[in-house]
């Protein structure tokens, strides 16, 4: 496994952290918060903005199934 193989692991690994907020949250901002406080030290070549979207994206398809 090459240097992006182990980036895209690593980002994967973040994100699968972050559904965990998703299901936890009682608002998205709440999410986003967690999200990028724990980017911060675990993919810091990701950019807010990055993660952000990446939050929204799973707040909306998880809470969509309870609309």
């Amino acid at each position: 496994m090459g240097m992006s193989g182990y980036i895209m692991d690593l980002e994967e690994e973040f994100f699968d952290t972050c559904a965990g907020f998703v299901k936890e949250a009682e608002h998205v901002s709440e999410a986003m918060n967690k999200a990028v406080a724990l980017g911060k030290t675990e993919v810091p070549f990701l950019s807010i903005e990055h993660i952000e979207e990446g939050v929204a994206e799973m707040w909306n398809e998880y809470w969509s199934q309870y609309q």
